[in-house]
């Protein structure tokens, strides 16, 4: 019985490792809408911010902007009171873009402050889409 569960997990992280590596499943997109929808109402964001919130918008945030990628890391666990929690980001990025390449951001991003923790919500923000894999080009 055993050697059935290894190998059935085996199979699993197989999977899970072959798979598109920016795709997020049902469940997590549930999350991810269901932490913006929090942050955006606890932070009273107006509707053009939250207009460049959903387009991905970061250029320029207002300051509501800013708080606002405070809360959704801090809901999804990657920041603490202003501060990376590497340990989680390592198991949450590394699941999409790989552990190698999780170190590295974290290497490049981990040092990282703004003003405040808003603006260095954002700031990390910006420093770990570069990271993020190129889309692909469809012909």
């Amino acid at each position: 019985m055993n050697s059935y569960i290894v190998i059935a997990l085996s199979a699993l992280f197989v999977a899970l490792a072959v798979a598109s590596p920016i795709e997020l499943n049902e469940e997590q997109k549930a999350l991810a809408k269901q932490h913006g929808e929090q942050c955006a109402a606890e932070l009273n964001l107006t509707e053009e911010e939250k207009a460049k919130v959903k387009a991905k918008d970061f250029k320029n945030p207002t300051e509501n902007i800013k708080c606002f990628a405070n809360c959704f890391f801090e809901k999804v666990g990657t920041l603490k009171d202003g501060e990376l929690q590497e340990a989680v980001v390592l198991e949450k990025l590394g699941a999409f873009i790989g552990e190698e390449k999780t170190k590295a951001a974290l290497e490049k991003c981990r040092s990282i402050k703004g003003e405040n923790k808003c603006e260095t919500a954002v700031k990390l923000h910006e420093c770990f889409e570069t990271f993020k894999p190129a889309p692909e080009v469809k012909a």
